[in-house]
């Protein structure tokens, strides 16, 4: 008798632990809040890469380092063909060889140790997957300069010039396409229009394509380390933005044949595009910088050397332009003995002005308005420029 009282005791208590355990485990579930969600809440910025994916391989890769709380972003352009000593494969090859479409981290990795700041999500689009979303979207919109009337990979390519409307296959054609004479920098500015634009049609029928009918057929479209409701927070969140603030910036480079594959290697070691990194999260953080370098226009700048060092003008343009900067002219000074760097704010905005010059590490800001140069920043090279930074 006294034992069948201890075993429904020990039943007892059992039950109850149980129950217990079970309070406390939807307690916690219920206080777990989606990281998202508390980025969002905090007015962090959520680095993200987006990788549009072709044939097994990342046909184009955009850092997308998005501020919740200014709603600004900033798109900064990895090319494939990105040169580095891969030290998980003991060889110098471009960061693409470490991509799997099953597995991606690898590859980010290596883009994390090239911008030095982690990532805290990716989304992918592979071909198939970016022409059904592109219709779902009802097609996005973009600019042809000029006409296009070429085959690519066996197929036709015809489009029109102007402002035209992809549906998914045409923006395949219009992606896959690349003109042999484009400048490089024609190339990178065609990916990164391609995600403004969807970005844009995002917005416009964000109601639509995150409704409760149609989202369904959205969130198996991304291969992502989000969970289902994060994806669903986050394309909220890029919904909201103005795709036309965006600031677009690209990792620049030198060219090289290695072993007859094509690379492009990172100007000054990598140094340059960590430095593009650190400024933008800056700029996307602090509040009384964020108007010059995180701005509603593309401020354009004019670059003149006034040294006797061939092609230092051009060099220097190349930076800025990884900055997002628009070059307008690049020339000789009046002189070639000029000391000291200085930047000629024509633009009259101080703290844009001071952006600028904080590329280059220049002290010289004169503030000089004028009716005739077209540029808003003049850049005046001196002596103490050593390519990279002025150097006191």
């Amino acid at each position: 008798m006294g034992r069948s009282i201890v075993d429904k005791s020990v039943m007892f208590l059992l039950a109850i632990l149980v129950l217990a355990l079970l309070a406390f485990f939807v307690m916690i579930s219920a206080l777990r809040v989606d990281p998202i969600e508390k980025a969002i809440n905090e007015g962090r910025i959520i680095k993200t890469a987006i990788i549009f994916e072709r044939n097994g391989k990342p046909a184009a890769t955009q850092l997308m380092m998005y501020s919740s709380k200014t709603k600004r972003a900033v798109l900064l352009d990895i090319p494939s063909e990105t040169g580095l000593i891969i030290k998980s494969i003991n060889r110098m090859d471009s960061i693409d060889v470490l991509y799997k479409p099953s597995a991606p981290q690898a590859y980010l990795e290596e883009i994390e140790r090239l911008c030095a700041t982690s990532l805290d999500y990716y989304l992918v689009l592979n071909e198939r997957s970016l022409s059904t979303f592109v219709d779902l979207l009802d097609g996005i919109s973009v600019f042809l300069p000029n006409p296009i009337n070429e085959t690519a990979d066996g197929k036709a390519v015809s489009l029109p010039s102007g402002f035209v409307v992809l549906d998914g296959s045409k923006v395949l054609s219009w992606a896959g396409y690349k003109d042999p004479y484009m400048p490089e920098s024609e190339v990178v500015a065609k990916r990164q229009i391609l995600l403004q634009s969807i970005l844009k049609r995002l917005s416009e029928k964000s109601d639509y394509i995150l409704g409760k009918k149609v989202y369904p057929k959205v969130k198996p479209l991304f291969k992502t380390n989000l969970k289902e409701k994060s994806l669903f927070l986050l394309l909220k969140e890029y919904s909201g933005l103005n795709s036309d603030r965006i600031v677009l910036q690209r990792l620049s480079g030198n060219p090289r044949n290695v072993e007859g594959k094509q690379l492009l290697f990172p100007h000054y070691d990598g140094d340059l595009v960590k430095d593009i990194v650190k400024q933008s999260l800056n700029a996307l953080i602090s509040p009384e910088i964020s108007a010059g370098a995180i701005a509603d226009k593309v401020f354009t700048l004019e670059i003149l050397n006034g040294t006797s060092v061939r092609g230092l003008a051009q060099r220097t343009a190349e930076i800025y332009q990884g900055f997002g900067y628009e070059i307008i002219s690049v020339a000789n000074a009046s002189s070639s003995d000029i000391q000291r760097t200085s930047i000629v704010n024509h633009y009259g905005d101080e703290a844009a002005a001071k952006t600028v010059a904080s590329v280059i590490n220049c002290r010289e800001v004169v503030n000089e308005s004028s009716q005739t140069s077209p540029a808003d920043f003049v850049i005046i090279l001196g002596r103490d420029f050593n390519g990279r930074n002025c150097v006191y």
